[in-house]
This record gives structure tokens, C-alpha cells and sequence, in this order.
């Protein structure tokens, strides 16, 4: 409760600031970032921009939407170094930066460079990945958890369907890096799952490491030497991949409904992924709205930068944002109209590392959906 009450003391001392300067005002408002003005026209991003489709739609869409928008949006590349990543927040506030942008690297390294960027009046907003920084105003991204717990739901759903005359069902967790946030979380929520289902026997938690060739060989390692399972899941589409392979080198990948069929779930879909799902190799992809992230940042940043830095533009904890409430501009991009459907909603908002969480929605896909052009994999390849 004393975060709680922390935010609310800033929320009260952010909305008399702006009072007070509307009182006195005769040009335009101060105070507002690095530009100088409460008006946001400039934005620094810093972020991971190695590793595929996926991290291409989270960087492009920023920079689809600022262009729609008329911001301009520096990205610099934080080379998978905190280092890297504390030296362009530091020269992001120092120079003529409205507000920032950050995907976080390393949850803690970060923390005083973006703490130092906020006293400065440079506002710093997360998405994707969190900080462990009180002070920012928004974190955008979705439930590493809950994508593992739908995951594990949908994994049920399909061995009933696949295997209903069995009384026990060998699964196995293919897990990401030990002791990374977002792997755990992942792991922890399928698991949490598969614990209260009294059908289920995880065989093993295997550490695929996030990588595809990794996950490929530990788990054909594992089926090689204690036998087949019912279903495996994946903590990523990397590792997913990994494991399809895995199968189809020991002629074990058959479609959903046919004898021998291994269920697979998994977390993100990907231009790669969203066919096998279409065609019952595997059975359903726990996906993120990617390509919303930023732009749902970007919108309450210029809110809270034209309100004087002010908590007031932040949606309060506890609250539910809907579609109905804002939405992010539909335009054409890639070929499509992007944004035109709010897979996000609803953003549920949450507080994390006592600061708000924009929580968006994930969405599952099936063969019902997987060629759908919502989806990132379907847009970006």
C-alpha cells in the first residue's frame, strides 16, 4: 500500500505543478522534457533491435506511428549491452528529448539512468520489457504469466481431445534462460496450471535457453532416451521451433487428430510458427500484440507530457482501459491497415515494480485464426 500511496502523492504533486503553471502562464507551458515545452515533438528510443520478425514489428510500428503522428523518433540499438543502453538514456535527457522510450535490457542497470532522466523532466516509458525503477510513468506490455497459464489451458483442451481414453497425460515445460524474468514467469504460469490438473505428469522442465538449436537438441536428447510424451511446451516461438524440429527428426511431427500426434503450445506466433499452427502440427500459439506497445506508450506519453509531466494523464491502477475509452489511429502500413483491430484490449492497469502497468491482452492462436492479418506474423516476415 505505500507504493500506492506514493503514487498518489506524486499524482497530487504532478496535478497542483499544473495548476500552478496554467495560473501564470502567458506563452507556452514549461517544464515538459528535454525540448523545453509541453508539446511532444521529439522521442528517444532505446531498445534490442537483434532478433528477427518480432523485435522488427515492435521497433517499426513505433516508428510507423510517429510518423503518423509527426513525432520524430530517434532508435538507437542498445547491442544487448546495459551499458550501452545507460549511455543513450543519459544523452537522450541531456539532449532535446520530449520523452524516452526504453526496452528495457537488464531490468535493474538501467534504473538510475532512467530515475536521473525523469528528475531531469524527461519522462522515461517502458514497454515490452520493465524496469525496476519506481518513477517511471507507464509500463506497457503483457503477462508473461498469464501467457503460460494460457498456454497450459490450451494444452489441456487439446490432449482431451487427442487422447481422451488415457488416465494420465507425460507432458514436458521447455523453459527459457534460468533466472531471466520473463522465463520464469512463462514457465511459472504453465506450470501453475498443470500442478492442479491431476491428469498431468510434467516428465521434466528442460532448459531450451531461448535459442532454436538448443531447444532442438535437449529435447530430442530427452525423447531419445526416456520415450515420447503426450505434449510439449514452449517458452518462446524460438524454442517452439526447436522443438518441431526435434519431432520431425525423429518422425514423430504428424497434424492434430492423427495417431501419434505430439500436442505442442507455446508462446508467440511468427511468420514461421502461424502455418504449422494452420496446418495441426502445432496446436495453438499464446501471442503478443507486439506492434501496439509502443504506439499505446507513445499515446499517453504525449498526454502526459501536454499535461505538464502530470499523473493525471496516467490511467489510475485498478482501472480498465477498453477501445471504447481510446484507440491507436488505423493506417496503411506493410500493406495493411494496421491497428485496425485492438487485439490489445482490455489493457487492464496493474501496478509492477510500483509503478503502472499497462497490462494488454495476449490472444491465442488456432486454426481458426492463424491467417488473420492482425496477427504480427502474418504483416512482418
Amino acid at each position: 500500500m505505500a507504493d500506492i500511496d506514493r503514487r498518489s502523492l506524486l499524482k497530487a504533486a504532478g496535478a497542483s505543478a499544473f495548476a500552478t503553471s496554467l495560473a501564470g502562464c502567458t506563452g507556452s507551458l514549461t517544464g515538459g522534457g528535454g525540448g523545453g515545452s509541453n508539446t511532444l515533438e521529439s522521442v528517444g528510443m532505446t531498445a534490442y533491435v537483434r532478433g528477427g520478425a518480432w523485435i522488427t514489428a515492435y521497433i517499426e510500428a513505433a516508428e510507423f506511428y510517429a510518423q503518423d503522428q509527426g513525432i520524430d523518433l530517434e532508435v538507437r540499438p542498445n547491442q544487448q549491452s546495459a551499458q550501452k543502453q545507460v549511455q543513450d538514456i543519459r544523452e537522450f535527457a541531456n539532449g532535446d528529448k520530449d520523452a524516452i522510450l526504453a526496452g528495457v535490457w537488464s531490468t535493474g542497470a538501467a534504473e538510475g539512468a532512467i530515475d536521473q532522466a525523469m528528475e531531469r523532466g524527461t519522462p522515461v516509458f517502458a514497454t515490452n520489457a520493465d524496469t525496476s525503477s519506481e518513477n517511471i510513468p507507464l509500463y506497457v506490455g503483457f503477462s508473461n504469466t498469464e501467457g503460460g497459464q494460457k498456454s497450459a489451458e490450451e494444452m489441456l483442451k487439446a490432449l482431451e481431445a487427442q487422447y481422451p481414453e488415457k488416465d494420465t497425460w507425460n507432458v514436458l515445460n521447455v523453459r527459457g534462460i534460468q533466472g531471466n524474468q520473463s522465463a520464469n514467469q512463462r514457465s511459472q504460469g504453465f506450470m501453475n496450471v498443470m500442478r492442479n490438473e491431476g491428469k498431468v505428469n510434467v516428465r521434466q522442465t528442460l532448459n531450451g535457453e531461448y535459442a532454436r538449436d538448443i531447444a532442438q537438441s535437449t529435447t530430442q536428447e530427452w525423447l531419445n532416451a526416456n520415450g515420447m510424451v503426450d505434449g510439449i511446451y514452449s517458452g518462446n516461438l524460438s524454442m517452439g521451433l526447436g522443438v518441431v524440429q526435434a519431432l520431425r527428426n525423429l518422425n514423430a511431427l504428424v497434424p492434430k487428430g492423427q495417431e501419434g500426434h505430439v500436442v505442442l503450445t507455446q508462446m508467440d506466433g511468427s511468420p514461421e510458427v502461424n502455418p504449422l499452427v494452420g496446418e495441426g502440427m502445432i496446436d495453438a500459439a499464446v501471442d503478443q500484440p507486439n506492434y501496439f506497445y509502443n504506439p499505446i506508450a507513445m499515446h499517453y506519453m504525449r498526454q502526459y507530457v501536454e499535461a505538464g509531466n502530470s499523473m493525471d494523464a496516467i490511467p489510475e491502477v485498478g482501472s480498465t482501459v477498453g477501445s471504447d475509452q481510446f484507440s491507436i489511429p488505423a493506417n496503411q502500413h506493410k500493406d495493411v491497415e494496421m491497428w485496425s483491430e485492438p487485439i490489445w484490449e482490455p489493457g487492464e492497469i496493474r501496478e509492477q515494480n510500483a509503478h503502472p502497468w499497462f497490462r494488454t491482452n495476449s490472444i491465442v492462436i488456432n486454426q481458426d485464426n492463424h491467417d488473420q492479418p492482425f496477427l504480427w506474423g502474418n504483416v512482418w516476415g
